[in-house]
């Protein structure tokens, strides 16, 4: 593309040089012989007129005039009466003068050449050319009548016109070809330069067609070629940033069609366990509630009373966790932000929790004034603790940790086994209890780690879990006062 682009400009602007040349070449051969002669014979007519003009008694005015004339432009000027008799001439007019003074006898004669050529001009005066038969010379004539029996005749040499009209085709062939060559030099720098542009504007606009905007255009001039450029990278930048939008919308638009096809798994998951979790107690109360329509015996009337009543406090119990979830989760529930003491907060919770259970307790020391809501944070804490509580075994250790920094760090470390690490993530949705999952408990439904997850959310801030070499720490960050 790029060789033949300014190939093709250098051709057809040497092609236009070269004709010019050709044409002025022409011109100079056919016409500059004819522009000569009639000049010439234009300025014999002014100087003819200059002649006319002079005053004819006054001899030496008139002798410095007609020498002036030979002098500036080669002429042979005459001047005689209607006899032939010559009163003046170019060539020794002080003899002439000196002679016709002293001598009147001594008189020049007209000199009469062939004429080969005769024009009359509209007031009487002649152009011949005419033929010296001794010399063999041709001239150009021009003779006009000054009145009185007076004529004027002024004569060039048509060699001398020749001679220069060929100097100067020669010397303006010459300067044609010097300025052809540095056309043709200029023609090709210009052409390079020209297809430059042009050739970086195609390269990079195919880059484009591939996606690929890195390359811009070197624009080093404000004609409508830098315009064109300047065009052609602003729309390059352009492109480029659409289809980093277009990358980013897309992506997210991947993330939210994930999202939603996780949820969608979710939901389908939890409507699952909650079935799985209603259907045991329905079953229960619908058999015991069976045993006591048919009247069976009073000692087990009692226990199937105390049955229906435990189970039905189980699915109370199970509903308001999911009502409790699904507002952590909704942002029904209104956040109430004040600082109180996280630590005492911790310690108060622990205490209560494993008032009763078999494992050394460590709690942390000193105050730490978190900024946040009380009552959410203290679900949080509860569902940790409770969550440590239920996996750390008989004489097992569970510590309780504040870290200090840009803010507060709650840790809660627990004895106990590991978890999987590819277990972690789903430890935080709804119903998920490891390998006790399918285990039917008293208290736990799988649901306190969603409902911390969903606290944190509303706050604005992470929790995780890790395993330690002991058993599994669970972390949440808290604002603190500033």
């Amino acid at each position: 593309m790029k060789g033949k682009l300014w190939v093709r400009i250098f051709i057809r602007i040497a092609a236009i040089f070269a004709a010019f040349v050709i044409i002025l070449t022409c011109c100079n051969r056919w016409f500059l012989p004819g522009f000569f002669k009639s000049s010439e014979k234009k300025l014999l007519r002014e100087q003819a007129h200059e002649i006319a003009a002079l005053n004819l008694e006054n001899r030496s005015e008139v002798a410095a005039h007609l020498s002036g004339i030979s002098d500036r432009y080669n002429f042979e000027v005459e001047i005689f009466n209607e006899r032939g008799e010559v009163l003046f001439t170019s060539y020794g007019s002080q003899i002439i003068d000196f002679h016709y003074k002293d001598n009147p006898g001594l008189m020049m004669n007209h000199k009469k050449l062939e004429v080969l050529e005769s024009e009359t001009e509209a007031d009487g005066s002649v152009f011949e050319t005419a033929l010296d038969r001794h010399t063999h010379t041709e001239y150009l004539i021009y003779r006009s009548d000054m009145g009185g029996g007076v004529y004027a005749e002024l004569r060039v040499q048509t060699g001398l016109l020749e001679n220069s009209a060929d100097i100067a085709e020669r010397f303006i062939g010459i300067i044609a070809l010097f300025c052809l060559a540095a056309a043709l030099v200029w023609t090709y720098f210009s052409a390079r330069r020209i297809s430059r542009p042009i050739s970086e504007m195609s390269e990079i606009t195919r880059s484009m067609a591939n996606l690929s905007f890195d390359k811009k255009v070197n624009v080093d001039s404000s004609d409508e070629i830098g315009q064109l450029g300047g065009a052609v990278n602003e729309l390059s930048e352009k492109l480029s940033a659409t289809l980093i939008d277009l990358q980013k919308s897309n992506a997210q638009l991947r993330n939210e069609i994930e999202l939603e096809r996780s949820l969608d798994s979710m939901r389908r998951g939890f409507v699952a366990n909650v079935s799985h979790e209603l259907k045991t107690p329905i079953s229960i109360i619908s058999g015991y509630a069976e045993g006591l329509k048919l009247d069976i015996n009073p000692e087990a009337r009692e226990k199937y009373c105390d049955t229906i009543i435990d189970e039905s406090n189980r699915m109370n119990k199970l509903v308001l966790s999911l009502l409790e979830l699904s507002k952590y989760e909704s942002g029904q529930v209104p956040l109430k932000i004040e600082s109180f003491s996280l630590s005492s907060l911790a310690r108060e919770m622990a205490k209560k929790i494993f008032n009763d259970a078999k494992i050394e307790l460590i709690l942390p020391e000193g105050e730490y004034i978190a900024f946040a809501d009380p009552l959410q944070i203290e679900q949080v804490i509860k569902s940790l603790l409770e969550n440590a509580k239920s996996h750390t075994p008989e004489g097992g250790c569970v510590e309780v940790k504040i870290l200090d920094g840009e803010e507060y760090t709650l840790e809660i470390h627990n004895s106990g086994s590991h978890i999987d690490e590819e277990k972690m993530p789903q430890i935080w949705q709804s119903f998920f209890r490891g390998e006790e999952s399918h285990k039917r408990e008293e208290s736990r439904f799988g649901l306190g780690l969603s409902i911390v997850s969903a606290i944190c959310r509303m706050h604005g801030k992470d929790c995780g879990v890790y395993n330690t070499e002991s058993g599994v720490c669970f972390w949440v960050n808290i604002d603190k006062v500033k």
